[in-house]
């Protein structure tokens, strides 16, 4: 009788070791993917940043082609530039806060 619980025993902690040895792979490898997941969050704004900075160089390319236009395209280019006016007056009250 002793002989069949040292044996079940002995199953126990082989397979709470095998556990335990599972459970801190899986820590690791959560560790590294949550550090994977961070680097792509970064890249992801660094690409949106990047988006919209080249958004406004194309719209400030298109005001300055609309420049040399015609009259409805010289309006056009007036209300484009007070509007980045706007937005930098914008920005600037918000560096003031």
């Amino acid at each position: 009788m002793t002989n069949r619980y040292e044996e079940l025993i002995h199953a126990f902690e082989t397979k709470l070791r095998k556990l335990i040895s599972e459970y801190q792979s899986l820590l690791a490898q959560n560790s590294l993917l949550k550090e994977e997941l961070d680097r792509k969050q970064t890249d992801l704004m660094h690409a949106h940043q990047e988006v919209l900075e080249l958004r406004k160089n194309y719209d400030h390319l298109q005001t300055a082609r609309n420049l040399g236009r015609s009259e409805t395209e010289k309006a056009e280019s007036k209300q484009q530039i007070a509007k980045m006016v706007r937005e930098i007056d914008k920005c600037l009250a918000l560096l003031d806060e």
